[in-house]
């Protein structure tokens, strides 16, 4: 790894104008949508404007940074002798992932528009959209573990507040409840392997850290318990096996959040984190990832075969798919992890939005009730078709590259062992799954065509799926050889791309022959086993909410019987007490206090009596004394 390359002012300048323009303004748009009310189309204008100066900046003063690791340091605060150091690593890397991020949340919110306009409180769901936005946009540039951690939090905190956007929805408060704490779990992943790794370099600077991991190979302790405890977070974050369970509840919230989620945001970031901070993954970690990644692959694949909710369909699918991008780093492709990361992005945030336009027109998300779509919206449906496609692996696809590079390079690096066996099955249940509910569209049902709806509608879905097709990374639609992308991939040898097309050709044919898998039965005790996710959430239930529940209940009891009882008991014993004081106070003190006070009163009285104010008097008295005096002398 190169070492921090010295900038001259006009690119420090040029990084403080991204600052400004790509994050500080998003982040300034956010406060003001929260905190005023402002008029629907406006709300929209103002996001709109955000994201578009923010892409601005990306190209203009961002992309003529773009060289192999060139940092960017600025200090940030210091204690004792430690000093701390915010780095923004800007590379091809993160200028292609920034470009993705920034089209897709820029068309999730052009489609927002159309979709959402009906809505109450939309000043609030455009603000958090943007703040989903600026923390993905940092936690990229960053290359300071502290500074990531902070930004992965507000990811965290931004999908929070989205998938529960309709809070007088019951089940969309359950589903953002349930991602916040499974991903505050990995979070604890996140935040101890920030402190093993300080603790042993002190620093959180990943290139320093890459620097002394090269020059110290016998830290391999600390760096097998820093590295499975963020690979905790990792899966945690991007929903594998076994934290994926909030994913398909995550569903939820509304479609384009989905898009957002799934595609651009919230589940890549633990891929984008992974490719940065794979250096100090040892073998084992990389080959428990390994083991991971496939079995959220097939799981993802098998559960969404049964689905009949397209939603679910698609949560499932980027369950596996992201498994997909963590097991080409398990074999050590980080460069195909990041390639499929670009197209997957592209061609599920389509599926979505036209999964969206589908679900809007006919109010319902069951495959079943789709039927007839492809007659009364073409254009959404030519799109969904394009980015089916791509998620099959066909080609002219971008994503066809992209899978059948990561399936070759694990043959090409291991050869025909079971895991390289089980991947193959992927492609061929993922085909199946995307055809079931491509037939399922086009059905025949006697339905009206649907007039052509808005721009807002229509642009983001037909952007997306242009920007699925071959030609937006490559001038050869089958040779990994030709993108555009400074990346080293494998070349495929043509025996191998047919067979990857001709597998997934044979997934299209099973679902069209065989009823079975169109339209599974439910009543079969293995099909509602996978609809229910192999029953892994009641299993968690069991394991971890209901002894939870339980204990909880257990120290509700204790709280009111014990120890609010021995509180109270306490307190009565205190309210005694001091009403003995209070009588001692009354009765004894005061009493004893008002018998001097009494006495010293009387004996005023009598004294009070000899004052007569005569002289005469007075001199009888002395003579009176004085007689008593020497009478007691003599």
């Amino acid at each position: 790894m190169n070492q921090a390359i010295t900038y001259q002012v006009d690119p420090l300048l040029q990084v403080l104008n991204i600052s400004a323009m790509g994050f500080i303004l998003p982040l300034l748009c956010f406060v003001i949508l929260s905190l005023f009310s402002i008029k629907e189309k406006s709300v929209w204008y103002v996001a709109i404007f955000a994201l578009i100066a923010s892409f601005f900046s990306l190209i203009v003063f961002l992309k003529p940074l773009v060289y192999a690791h060139q940092y960017f340091t600025f200090s940030w605060f210091q204690i004792a002798q430690s000093s701390f150091q915010v780095t923004l690593l800007i590379d091809d890397t993160c200028f292609w992932v920034l470009t993705m991020i920034h089209l897709v949340t820029l068309m999730v919110v052009l489609f927002s528009g159309y979709y959402m306009k009906a809505e109450q409180r939309i000043e609030k769901y455009f603000a958090y959209l943007l703040l989903f936005f600026t923390a993905m946009v940092a936690l990229v540039l960053v290359n300071n573990l502290l500074v990531s951690y902070i930004f992965w939090e507000l990811v965290g905190f931004a999908s929070y507040a989205l998938i529960g956007f309709w809070r007088t929805k019951e089940s969309a408060i359950l589903a953002n409840k349930k991602a916040f704490i499974i991903n505050r779990i990995g979070d604890l992943g996140f935040l101890a392997a920030i402190l093993i790794l300080y603790n042993q370099f002190a620093t959180l600077n990943l290139q320093s850290i890459e620097v002394l991991v090269q020059q110290s190979p016998n830290n391999t302790v600390s760096l097998y318990w820093a590295s499975a405890a963020m690979l905790i977070a990792i899966i945690a974050k991007s929903a594998q096996f076994p934290f994926h369970v909030w994913l398909p509840d995550a569903m939820e919230g509304p479609t384009p959040v989905s898009a957002l989620i799934h595609a651009a945001t919230m589940v890549i970031a633990g891929v984008y984190l992974l490719l940065r901070i794979s250096f100090i993954f040892p073998f084992e970690v990389l080959l428990l990832l390994k083991y991971l990644s496939i079995i959220s692959i097939l799981m993802g694949s098998v559960f969404a075969i049964v689905q009949n909710d397209i939603k679910k369909i698609l949560a499932y699918s980027t369950i596996s798919q992201i498994g997909l991008m963590l097991y080409a780093i398990s074999i050590g492709n980080n460069q195909l992890a990041l390639f499929h990361l670009l197209t997957h992005a592209f061609f599920k945030a389509t599926l979505f939005l036209a999964a969206g336009a589908f679900i809007h027109e006919n109010k319902s998300q069951d495959i079943r009730l789709l039927k007839g779509v492809s007659k009364q919206m073409p254009l959404v449906f030519y799109a969904y078709t394009v980015a089916s496609a791509a998620l099959i692996g066909f080609p002219f696809t971008a994503a066809y590259l992209s899978k059948e590079g990561i399936v070759y390079a694990a043959f090409s690096q291991s050869g025909l062992n079971i895991t390289n066996v089980l991947l193959v099955v992927s492609v061929l249940l993922t085909s199946i799954y995307v055809s079931r509910i491509w037939f399922h569209l086009v059905s025949e049902k006697t339905a009206d065509k649907l007039p052509n709806k808005s721009f807002a509608m229509l642009m983001p879905i037909l952007t997306l799926a242009v920007a699925s097709l071959f030609f937006v990374f490559s001038f050869n639609p089958f040779h990994l050889r030709g993108i555009w992308l400074a990346l080293e991939l494998p070349h495929v040898p043509v025996v191998f791309s047919l067979g990857m097309i001709a597998l997934s050709l044979l997934g299209v044919l099973l679902v069209k022959y065989v009823p079975f898998l169109l339209t599974p039965n439910e009543s079969n005790s293995l099909v509602l086993f996978l609809q229910n996710g192999a029953y892994i959430d009641r299993l968690y239930k069991m394991i971890f909410v209901e002894p939870i529940l339980k204990l909880a209940a257990v120290l509700k009891w204790l709280d009111l019987h014990v120890v609010d009882a021995l509180v109270d008991g306490i307190a009565n014993f205190a309210i005694t007490i001091a009403k003995i004081s209070d009588w001692f106070d009354r009765k004894v003190i005061d009493g004893f206090v008002n018998l001097i006070a009494l006495i010293a009163k009387r004996f005023g009285d009598l004294i009070r009596i000899s004052q007569t104010g005569r002289v005469q008097t007075y001199f009888l008295l002395a003579l009176m004394m004085m007689a008593i005096l020497a009478w007691f002398i003599y």
